[in-house]
């Protein structure tokens, strides 16, 4: 099931890269709400939540349904341009019709399949719908039904006051690491057809259909064409390892990408092929001789009851998979488990499976 990006018709000079603090804010608010997603920002998770005002915990919890799952089309670029400044960002989503920012609030709201034209046609048939989903969906859909502007005020005032507690501070920190990557992709533009610069954002993204198209490795059915449309690529450091692509008619198309971690993220397969040699069973008894200790291969035979060829191919497949250190000393050589490496596989798992 993936996204497409089709791309007949479309113009290199219809497409924008550039910064959003409205967008890196979701980002952070998505990973308050799902800390489990984002194990390495676990510290500034912890430090971030415990200096909230209760006042602002609270409403955080109420507006949640909008950036937990599925992030709210209202908290990215809603126009042009970009590198606007967050109360720039923020001031765009009052300048929204009333039934433009019902039908982004609601298709977060529900967070399924669904038209958020419903929200409006249909008000009673959404809350039921959302309230089916879950308390908060439920609680939140009925506020955005009874008084769409009195949601609004409230949002809006939740977004300031975000900014004032934590966020002024992490987009200050983040701005120019954004700003350089937002620079480096403008000057790839320069130099690559359309699709190979849209595909050169994220590993989960690759040309196809000659370069008239990119499809990207998601867990959605959506195909969104960009002709005539105008196209945001926005970075993002707190989103990763999240990829999210939007194209909601009468909005930019926005591609927020992560930016690079310092090593390359693992791809499926690559997981996929690190996973399996793990599971073997003999080399799940290995590792449990090698965790503690730096032992020769001979000792490993000899306590597995295995010959020494049998061991030395299960220790070749473990160093394959990156989790085997040897070290000589004297005659010896000495193999253990790298700790670090098999714990980071744990996170190179989730990276790969949420991406």
């Amino acid at each position: 099931m993936p996204v497409l990006l089709d791309l007949r018709g479309a113009k290199s000079s219809d497409v924008e890269i550039g910064t959003s603090p409205i967008s890196e804010l979701q980002a952070c608010l998505h990973s308050l709400a799902e800390p489990d997603h984002h194990l390495e920002y676990r510290s500034w998770l912890m430090k971030t939540d415990e200096s909230l005002s209760p006042d602002l915990r609270h409403r955080l919890t109420q507006f949640a349904p909008l950036w937990a799952r599925r992030r709210c089309r209202l908290l990215l670029p809603l126009s042009g341009p970009l590198d606007a400044s967050v109360d720039t960002e923020i001031e765009r989503i009052s300048q929204l019709s009333e039934r433009e920012f019902v039908e982004a609030a609601a298709y977060s709201i529900h967070g399924g399949a669904f038209d958020p034209r419903q929200a409006v046609s249909r008000p009673d048939e959404f809350v039921a719908a959302c309230e089916a989903r879950s308390f908060s969906r439920g609680e939140a859909a009925r506020l955005l039904i009874r008084d769409p502007e009195e949601f609004r005020t409230a949002l809006v005032r939740t977004l300031a006051d975000c900014v004032e507690e934590f966020f002024a501070a992490e987009w200050e920190r983040l701005h120019d690491r954004l700003r350089d990557e937002a620079e480096q992709t403008r000057s790839r533009l320069r130099g690559l057809p359309l699709a190979e610069l849209i595909s050169s954002v994220s590993m989960a993204a690759q040309p196809v259909q000659g370069g008239r198209a990119v499809r990207f490795d998601k867990l959605q059915n959506l195909t969104v064409s960009l002709r005539g449309n105008r196209t945001l690529l926005v970075p993002t450091i707190h989103g990763r390892p999240h990829l999210v692509i939007r194209g909601e008619e009468g909005f930019p198309v926005v591609v927020h990408y992560p930016v690079a971690w310092h090593s390359r993220p693992e791809s499926i397969d690559e997981m996929q092929r690190r996973l399996t040699i793990l599971s073997d069973p003999a080399r799940l008894a290995l590792c449990r001789h090698l965790v503690n200790e730096a032992i020769t291969t001979s000792d490993l035979a000899r306590r597995m009851s295995m010959t020494r060829p049998q061991v030395s191919r299960h220790l070749a497949k473990l160093r394959a998979a990156g989790v085997l250190t040897s070290q000589r000393s004297g005659r010896y050589v000495y193999h253990r488990v790298d700790v670090d490496t098999l714990m980071r596989i744990g996170v190179e798992l989730l990276r790969a499976i949420v991406r």
